[in-house]
């Protein structure tokens, strides 16, 4: 059995993706998967599964919601493995980045290498990134608000699914699935 972390871009954000995290429990459950787990209510969701294929988990989770919710949310999948790579390597919190002012933006496939080569951050005050594979690390010591460099945008300039979390969801997923 393989632990797996789901994260769902724009659940319960801003009164928008309304979405009871019982009933996603109950979903992840219909589809056979283990010891699910939910994070606070912005759809970080802890699984086991047997499955070796984050792209068939995600297919999976994606139609199941859309069956049982009329519409569902972009799903990535990380392995727990993944995931503690990921709370072990960002730069930021490595020079002691303030954890309120740190995100970590998680890309559903690996930009292309003309993506990459076009990619310009705008000017956004301090605020700095760091793109390493799969995740952009995202400094903002000025906050999140006020910053140009958004997964929305983020997404749009690399071309490819992505879903942001602070540096705090993602040491307390981090501790989770250390815990499972």
């Amino acid at each position: 059995m393989t632990r797996y972390v789901a994260l769902l871009r724009s659940v319960n954000v801003a009164g928008h993706g309304r979405l009871a995290m019982a009933d996603l429990v109950r979903s992840f459950e219909s589809l056979g998967y283990d010891d699910v787990t939910t994070y606070i209510q912005t759809g970080n969701v802890l699984f086991g599964s047997s499955s070796k294929s984050p792209s068939r988990l995600v297919s999976a989770i994606e139609a199941q919601l859309a069956q049982d919710f009329g519409t569902s949310p972009a799903v990535l999948v990380r392995t727990v493995d993944d995931l503690l790579r990921v709370g072990a390597s960002s730069p930021y919190a490595q020079a002691g980045a303030d954890p309120a002012r740190h995100h970590v933006t998680f890309l559903a496939a690996a930009p292309s290498a003309a993506r990459l080569a076009a990619f310009t951050a705008p000017a956004s005050g301090r605020d700095e990134l760091v793109i390493d594979g799969l995740e952009v690390y995202v400094h903002t010591p000025d906050g999140y608000a006020t910053t140009k460099l958004t997964g929305t945008y983020l997404e749009r300039h690399l071309g490819v699914r992505s879903t942001t979390r602070n540096w705090n969801t993602v040491t307390k997923l981090c501790a989770l699935a250390a815990d499972g």
